[in-house]
């Protein structure tokens, strides 16, 4: 299950003024030493395994159009919005966060205010006053009626920061739908000096499951610390400005920036898994849904060879992974997943439909690995392997741009590729896992040497190199 899956609503407001069996018995026909037929004296059987992988299917709708209304000076009245309709089969539930923003993109939150026309004279949000105010609640309705929070079933103000408006605790196992319905309903007070003119305000939206992710955030890459509060990608961000965040489930830094696909990647390959310890990710510090543990297997100093026979072929079973990089000139600085791992746990051979992506993964929580599309994307506007990789990538076995200057390329790595035998092709080939299955025994990947770039399918059991990203919403 995902852990933290956002959709978003904008609201528009506007014043005027399991494994099977088979028994296979064996017929022995056709021999004819009497009239009746010989049977044979014993049978056959065979057993079936049979596994299905169902993803998290949580939705939230809700009708589109600017909610507005025409309000004379020195009189209050109510602008209600479009019910927010939410389907989920995440048993852990869902929470309905809100914020306001500002600006046409949802770029610029905490402002809170109703943007007059004039340039001047907005419209504060309040509960009462003596000024001009706006404020919201929310009313609950649906077949699994969820629970307002915060106070919200009265009028309260417009939250600066995400603000938990709403949640359902958990999903009725068995059950064949959830639809639970949150409305908002907004006052709006005019005082009797207030300037005619049009005033915009806005407010956003945001499911998060289960109930135990972590509360989404308004931080960019540009103002967060830590890779986990990162919980946009907007436009006002510089393209290729460089950026150093910490992931803190081991305080390993990583280079980030907004690319020109308009999504915000990690410009250095993931290295979860270093440390000689079992790590336990959980949903509120990566792209879990539960608890996943990935196991240190073998460990040396700065090594950790993981690619048992075990666990490289049976890669439905596999948590294990080899990292490199011991300080010496001679490393590359990466760690190798196969996918099952990289997904963490989700991406088996039972995931065998072409073109469907699982959704949980071992990257930071509010980033995840990139689907087949997000990297064809991100490849169309750097169509070259000399715009795609480091500046020599032979050689080079760390992206290490500036902090604070701008990068023109993602900076992959040829750091090769790992199988029972260790690394191979470092220096020649580069491997990073998409999200997307390509089939059952294998999946898309996007392979690349000194001249070419390609997004090909490749055996799962592979491990392979992982880049994650936070997509532009």
């Amino acid at each position: 299950m995902k852990t933290k899956r956002q959709f978003h609503i904008k609201h528009y407001l506007a014043a005027f003024i399991v494994p099977g069996f088979l028994l296979l018995t064996i017929l022995l026909s056709g021999l004819t030493l009497s009239s009746s037929l010989i049977y044979a004296d014993n049978s056959t059987s065979k057993t079936s395994n049979v596994a299905v992988v169902v993803n998290t299917a949580c939705t939230i709708t809700t009708g589109g159009g600017i909610h507005s209304k025409t309000i004379d000076p020195g009189t209050s009245d109510t602008i209600e919005g479009n019910p927010i309709n939410v389907s989920c089969n995440d048993t852990g539930g869902y929470a309905l966060y809100a914020v306001g923003f500002s600006g046409d993109s949802y770029d610029t939150p905490n402002n809170t205010k109703m943007l007059s026309s004039l340039g001047s004279n907005d419209i504060p949000t309040a509960t009462s006053g003596t000024g001009s105010y706006w404020a919201m609640k929310a009313t609950p309705s649906g077949t699994d009626v969820p629970t307002i929070d915060n106070s919200y079933n009265n009028f309260q103000v417009i939250p600066a920061t995400y603000t938990k408006i709403s949640h359902y605790p958990n999903i009725t196992v068995g059950a064949t739908n959830n639809n639970s319905v949150t409305t908002p309903t907004y006052k709006i007070n005019i005082m009797s000096n207030q300037p005619a003119a049009t005033y915009v305000g806005k407010v956003k939206y945001t499911l998060v499951h289960p109930t135990t992710a972590p509360e989404p955030s308004t931080k960019t890459v540009a103002d967060a610390t830590y890779m986990q509060e990162v919980g946009s990608c907007p436009n006002t961000l510089t393209t290729g400005m460089v950026y150093q965040l910490t992931d803190n489930r081991d305080n390993q830094k990583y280079l980030v920036a907004r690319l020109k696909d308009g999504n915000c990647w990690m410009l250095q390959n993931l290295k979860l898994g270093r440390s000689t310890s079992t790590l336990t990710l959980t949903p509120t510090n990566s792209d879990v849904g539960s608890n996943y543990v990935l196991n240190n297997k073998l460990p040396s100093p700065g090594k950790f060879h993981a690619f048992t026979i075990d666990g490289v072929i049976n890669q439905n079973n596999s948590t294990e992974y080899y990292c490199t990089g011991d300080g010496t000139a001679s490393d590359w600085e990466s760690c190798y997943y196969n996918w099952y791992t990289a997904t963490a746990g989700t991406g088996t051979t039972y995931i065998a439909t072409q073109g469907q992506s699982v959704n949980n993964s071992i990257c930071p929580a509010g980033w995840t690995l990139p689907t087949q599309p997000q990297f064809q994307a991100l490849y169309n506007q750097y169509p070259s392997a000399a715009e795609m990789e480091v500046a020599d990538p032979t050689t080079t076995k760390e992206n290490t741009p500036t902090v604070g200057q701008v990068t023109n390329t993602p900076g992959l790595l040829l750091s090769g590729r790992c199988n029972t035998s260790g690394v191979s092709n470092s220096g020649s080939g580069g491997y990073y896992w998409t999200r997307t299955a390509g089939g059952a025994q294998r999946t898309y990947d996007l392979s690349m040497n000194t001249s070419s770039v390609v997004l090909a399918h490749n055996h799962k059991y592979y491990g392979h190199t992982v880049r994650c990203l936070v997509a532009n919403q």
